[in-house]
């Protein structure tokens, strides 16, 4: 599966913002999303083949998203993180991949080098993709 859209859900505008910049130019489209309900709706719609999830979010968190997701659209399994500013420690993140199946767990403050890496453990054409020239 090769991957051209992301859903990047986050109610940190700024962190959006940034974060959609640096895959903007790694080449993806770039679905963004303020709270859990936005992002299960663009989820279900677009279908993205990543999804990128603020752990603590307005409306519907986003370990609420992935479990309405796998209950409303049990035959789509885009591969999803979970970033989080709030649950940091190895006890979160062990329950996190192992009850909810997130392929990553990163903690805030994130910076960008570490999901673009993240984002080539599970698309490696990614990473040969290159920046786009501004």
């Amino acid at each position: 599966m090769s991957l051209k859209q992301v859903l990047l859900a986050d109610d940190s505008r700024v962190f959006r913002a940034l974060m959609t910049e640096v895959l903007r130019a790694h080449g993806l489209e770039v679905l963004e999303a303020c709270n859990g309900s936005e992002a299960l709706h663009l989820l279900k719609s677009k279908r993205p083949q990543l999804a990128v999830l603020d752990a603590l979010m307005p409306v519907v968190s986003g370990f609420e998203v992935i479990e309405k997701l796998r209950a409303e659209a049990p035959d789509y399994r885009p591969v999803i993180f979970i970033i989080t500013a709030v649950y940091k420690s190895n006890r979160f993140k062990t329950e996190a991949l192992r009850q909810f199946a997130v392929e990553e767990y990163l903690e805030k403050p994130l910076e960008p080098e570490e999901l673009v890496r993240a984002i080539g453990r599970h698309f490696p054409e990614f990473l040969g993709l290159g920046r786009k020239e501004s």
